[in-house]
């Protein structure tokens, strides 16, 4: 039996659910992060060091999210938000998708959402629910 494409909606609430994951991870470790770095700071009320906090939260973040991406969808093929949903991120040919793939499929995302998000328009446009990301990074999506 042929898998079915996992739905635009489906795939946007799961992608919102774990933007909320990301969060309750992301806000007490960039907290704790900005805390520890002004605590050794010389100078902390100095833009300097507003600049670069700033700059270290921005490079947090990025990892943060390209970890959180990669593993799931790497370890299991599933985000905590398509596992409650029912999506599985799987190869062009349904194989497992691992972590190099995971990976570039994380990359290949950002370029997607780059031109006002029209990456994602084949999500919502083609009959395989394929985006720039799926695509470029060989996977789709379908349910469990």
């Amino acid at each position: 039996m042929t898998p079915i494409p996992g739905p635009a909606l489906r795939r946007w609430l799961a992608f919102q659910i774990d933007q909320l994951f990301f969060a309750t991870l992301w806000l007490p470790t960039a907290a704790w992060t900005a805390v520890v770095y002004l605590a050794v700071s010389r100078e902390p009320g100095s833009l300097e060091t507003l600049v670069l906090l700033v700059g270290l939260l921005a490079a947090l973040t990025v990892l943060l999210h390209a970890t959180y991406w990669t593993m799931f969808v790497g370890g299991c093929g599933q985000t905590p938000g398509k596992m409650l949903l029912g999506l599985q991120v799987v190869g062009r040919d349904g194989t497992t998708v691992g972590y190099g793939r995971a990976a570039w499929r994380w990359v290949a995302l950002g370029l997607a959402a780059l031109p006002f998000g029209l990456g994602f328009l084949g999500v919502v446009a083609t009959r395989q629910r394929r985006g720039l990301h799926d695509w470029l990074a060989g996977t789709r999506v379908v349910t469990e």
